[in-house]
């Protein structure tokens, strides 16, 4: 496979600037002060950078959800080294929820990524291949933990509930609310019936 022109990787450097920057504006003043003059000015470039590597704030929004997720994606996969499947699933719900993840600015940009979602198509369609590429991991996480007709119930209360705890460290920041819903995920899939012994 060959190695990308000069200038492709020029733009491919300059249009994860542009993300990093809008991804700051996202934390300090949310989706509604979130603009393009903004997001130039934050990474240091004429207005002009924007239109020419974008189509539009929706594409920033987009490719500024994708390097989030990729943060947290690049924490959850560094989890499956753990030497049971019950501390690779602990250790993969616990990698959201570390100190960088629960920053205030980390999870105002997350929750106006996800309203965004609801208003703008091309944030919709990455919210869901986001959302489908993490739930796959919990689901081969789950697999060997519990029945197979039991995975995909198990594994919507337990998006639930991480979703939950997302918005309730939002209002509260109490870090013990974060514990006791990460040890109950792992005590209800321990009462789940465990796949056949083969």
């Amino acid at each position: 496979m060959s190695s990308p022109s000069p200038r492709s990787q020029t733009q491919t450097d300059r249009r994860s600037e542009i993300a990093e920057a809008a991804l700051r504006v996202l934390g300090r003043e949310g989706h509604v002060g979130l603009t393009a003059r903004k997001v130039a000015a934050e990474a240091g470039l004429a207005l002009g950078h924007i239109t020419y590597n974008f189509s539009g704030m929706d594409e920033v929004l987009s490719e500024a959800y994708r390097l989030l997720a990729a943060r947290l994606r690049q924490a959850s996969d560094a989890t499956t080294t753990a030497a049971s499947p019950e501390a690779r699933l602990s250790a993969f719900l616990r990698a959201g929820f570390s100190e960088d993840f629960l920053t205030p600015a980390h999870i105002r940009t997350r929750i106006d990524l996800w309203s965004a979602a609801s208003a703008h198509p091309a944030v919709a369609k990455t919210e869901r291949e986001l959302y489908t590429h993490y739930r796959s991991r919990l689901e081969d996480l789950l697999a060997p933990l519990v029945d197979a007709p039991k995975v995909q119930p198990v594994t919507d209360m337990i998006m639930a509930t991480l979703d939950g705890l997302w918005l309730d460290w939002m209002r509260r920041r109490d870090s013990s609310a974060i514990e006791n819903g990460l040890a109950q995920i792992s005590a209800f899939v321990a009462l789940q019936p465990r796949p056949p012994t083969p």
